[in-house]
């Protein structure tokens, strides 16, 4: 497109489309073509493959979740995040209980009060953090929710130490799950992986044993399957 067909189809002025391209030509998210015309930048292309990468985890996880559910006869998830949300791509239910929380796949929950959500922020500290959450005190859902970015970083350290994030109410009371990050070729962390159960049933003890053991090597053989080589927690 032209700088005069960019103006008029985003509804601005010519001088301020002009700033706008300019910007977005020195971050390589456009290029300038022949005949004073724009075309989309190689970080336009790296955007675009990052987001068709994300749709194929769930195809590449789902057999791997399969065999996670029939280990630990729980509901098993797979999410990546979306600003402060996470967002479900892949949910395999276990058999029908008593009590159930009623998500699906494009469920989203907040970032800061889920498992899934602190796995997804493993390799963040500090100013990364209030970059995604903003300005703290973030929303409290239970007394248990972690809703500034001390409280929440020492819950990152301790995920880092044991390759696996913990959520013990802070969502909902009586909830609790188990999360671990799924990676890329990069090692970038594209995903985490979560198991859910309810405090009622399931032990601490139980999360933090067999059930580490088992997500850990899911999540590890997930990352694998997507081209992860690098380093991982000890099992």
């Amino acid at each position: 497109m032209t700088l005069t067909e960019l103006a008029t189809a985003l509804g601005l002025p010519k001088a301020g489309t002009q700033r706008l391209v300019r910007t977005l030509v020195d971050l390589d998210f456009l290029q300038r073509l022949p005949g004073k015309r724009y075309g989309l930048g190689v970080m336009a292309l790296d955007l675009g493959h990052r987001y068709l990468s994300t749709l194929n985890i769930p195809v590449v996880a789902e057999p791997f979740m399969q065999e996670l559910v029939k280990q630990t006869q729980e509901t098993v998830n797979l999410a990546i995040r979306s600003g402060r949300e996470v967002v479900y791509i892949a949910r395999i239910a276990s058999a029908p209980r008593i009590v159930s929380v009623n998500l699906e796949v494009g469920s989203r929950l907040p970032v800061h009060a889920t498992a899934l959500g602190k796995a997804l922020l493993m390799d963040m500290v500090g100013d990364e953090l209030l970059l995604v959450l903003g300005p703290e005190p973030w929303p409290a859902y239970t007394p248990h929710t972690k809703t500034t970015v001390a409280a929440l970083a020492t819950d990152l350290g301790q995920a880092r130490k044991e390759g696996v994030a913990i959520n013990d109410g802070e969502l909902e009371l009586g909830l609790r799950s188990i999360a671990a990050p799924v990676r890329d070729l990069s090692g970038e962390i594209v995903a985490a992986l979560n198991v859910s159960t309810n405090s009622f049933r399931v032990p601490l003890e139980l999360i933090r044993g067999p059930m580490r053991d088992a997500l850990l090597h899911t999540a590890r053989c997930i990352s694998r399957s997507l081209g992860y080589s690098g380093p991982t927690t000890q099992e």
